[in-house]
């Protein structure tokens, strides 16, 4: 799949206020590393935006990146994780993990990086390293395999932006993220990220090529995904839409199929 790289006017908000160390040391959790976060889900708009952030830039990022992966623009977040904002200093790192999954949903996490460190700070996805540049997405199947990041170094310091969804599983092994064999996912402790269950037997893996025939899902999941995108484009065309939205949609629809939007 072709790297979707966000644009540089959607992302200089978030990091320039994240840059900022007042807004850092007041607004966002200290971690054991030094390192900083905060989390926060669509109930805290307004909370977001008081801070000089601007959420509505944060959720086209997320739409954006639902329509590259060709996913329903109103998949839900993941209710453990939602979106994150951090920043991570010198000699800051994340030991590999796996996020919680839901019954018959797969944890899914898009990375955006804001900022890279002048050394390290590597994604570690599968115990394989990965160098995305600057506001490159990468996917991480946080509900299955292991991720984190190897040891920052430098004085430059790592910013990231990322959103957790909760995808169906159903779309998971479309997508080539979860084996079709995969035993389906319960509510149950063998699928929580604090269980060391065996990856070989249940065969999760993530690669770009997916192992199993798409076709059929594919031609179930247009239709929904026509009638969406023609939403949004009677949206984009009604006198009574606001202009803040109409850029959101401009945007969102910047990444869906041409054919879809004629």
């Amino acid at each position: 799949m072709e790297k979707l790289i966000i644009d540089k006017d959607l992302t200089k908000q978030t990091l320039d206020w994240i840059l900022n160390k007042k807004n850092r040391d007041t607004y966002l959790n200290l971690l054991e590393d030094n390192s900083r976060s905060h989390n926060f889900s669509s109930n805290e708009e307004e909370f977001i935006n008081s801070l000089g952030l601007s959420y509505t830039s944060i959720e086209i990022v997320g739409q954006i990146i639902l329509s590259h992966y060709d996913l329903d623009l109103e998949t839900p977040t993941s209710s453990f994780f939602h979106n994150r904002i951090s920043w991570h200093p010198n000699g800051s790192e994340e030991k590999p993990n796996r996020s919680d999954n839901l019954k018959e949903k797969i944890a899914i996490r898009f990375n955006v990086m804001l900022q890279k460190p002048q050394k390290g700070g590597l994604p570690i996805i599968n115990g394989k390293e990965y160098n995305p540049e600057t506001n490159e997405v990468w996917l991480e199947v946080r509900g299955i395999n292991r991720a984190g990041f190897t040891s920052i170094g430098g004085r430059k310091n790592m910013v990231l932006l990322s959103i957790e969804y909760h995808i169906d599983e159903k779309i998971a092994k479309e997508k080539g993220w979860l084996h079709p064999d995969c035993k389906a996912i319960e509510s149950s402790p063998i699928w929580n990220k604090n269980n060391h269950y065996n990856e070989d037997k249940y065969y999760p893996y993530i690669n770009d090529i997916p192992k199993i025939d798409t076709s059929k899902f594919a031609e179930e999941d247009a239709a929904a995904r026509a009638e969406k995108i023609k939403e949004l484009v009677l949206e984009l065309y009604d006198e009574g839409t606001p202009p803040v939205r109409i850029n959101q949609i401009r945007k969102i629809l910047e990444y869906a199929p041409k054919e879809q939007i004629s």
